[in-house]
């Protein structure tokens, strides 16, 4: 007797049935939100950056371990080949790590630092460009890890230390740093090694911050975005917010994610457009169609145009 005849036979139907299993494809599992990094034997795991096209962290994220740099956003693509460049809208930081943004590619322009996580980042103010936030405008990025039991010494230069604290001012008090308030969180950056988190925990804990007028603050803010006073519902959940440390900015940006906002802009762009292309007023069929279609399917001001000049209406009208 051979070697090979004392081996178990297989039957032909569990052998083909083994075949066919090794023929079916492997397909990765999406993962719908990235977890926690694992643990390891060795200590404390290595951190990340999850960062994400969409606010409150949606979308697909790019993935960026400690240590590593992204000099130019433009050359870096996600699955469906669309450029990382000025689409980052949210961040997730896991682990300890510092996350320098750069507003331009090569690590040039604007610059602001991270510790934890900005489920917005229409809630920072891009450096000393007023009304500009850093949602959509990062181009470089650097992540440096830290040790996990201190938040590490900070090098940072006078240039981006004043205008760290310009943004930390703006965002949360609505205002310029007065020459003394510049110097003090100026100094605690260089000197203490002090994070932005830190610089901005501290104007949180001010006494200016927390006597804030929060309902001129509330008033203002629907004035400038909602164009209307605030309702009695509207005004207690954001006087009940902003004593609890919701700075203006950040009170800016949830309006003008509001759905009220949305249809508000949608309006004034079919307004607009109906003046400029067919030269009179949007009748109301006019504006319930465009606002279906802006806002079940995705248009915009250039897709309502084009359709205005495909009427029959802007065919008629006389050249001028």
């Amino acid at each position: 007797m051979t070697a090979s005849s004392k081996l178990p036979s297989c039957p032909a139907f569990l052998l083909g049935a083994l075949l066919a299993l090794l023929a079916l494809p492997v397909r990765a599992q999406p993962v719908s939100r990235p977890g926690p990094l694992p643990g390891t034997p060795y200590g404390p795991p290595p951190g990340r950056v999850l960062f994400f096209p969409g606010p409150n962290f949606s979308g697909e994220p790019l993935i960026v371990p400690a240590a590593g740099a992204l000099e130019n956003l433009e050359y870096v693509r996600d699955s469906r080949g669309r450029k990382w460049n000025d689409r980052i809208a949210s961040i997730r930081v896991e682990g300890p790590v510092l996350l320098l943004l750069y507003e331009h590619a090569d690590f040039q322009g604007a610059t602001a630092t991270l510790t934890r996580d900005a489920a917005d980042l229409n809630a920072l103010s891009l450096g000393d460009h007023h009304g500009t936030t850093w949602a959509q405008r990062v181009s470089s990025v650097r992540i440096e890890p830290l040790r996990p039991a201190a938040p590490g010494f900070i090098q940072w230069e006078r240039r981006d230390a004043e205008r760290a604290v310009r943004a930390a001012y703006h965002d949360l008090l609505g205002r310029d740093p007065d020459e003394r308030g510049q110097r003090d969180y100026r100094d605690r950056l260089m000197s203490r090694g002090w994070t932005e988190d830190q610089l901005r925990d501290a104007i949180r804990h001010s006494p200016e911050f927390l006597h804030r007028d929060v309902s001129e603050i509330i008033r203002r803010l629907y004035r400038e975005v909602l164009r209307r006073e605030p309702d009695p519902a509207g005004s207690a959940k954001y006087s009940r917010a902003l004593r609890e440390g919701l700075s203006e900015s950040e009170l800016r940006a949830e309006l003008l994610r509001s759905r009220e906002y949305a249809e508000l802009h949608a309006r004034e762009v079919i307004a607009r457009a109906y003046r400029e292309i067919l030269r009179r007023e949007a009748d109301a069929a006019g504006f319930a169609t465009y606002l279906k279609r802006m806002a079940e399917q995705g248009w915009d001001e250039n897709r309502v145009r084009d359709a205005l000049r495909s009427s029959d209406e802007y065919r008629r009208l006389p050249r001028r």
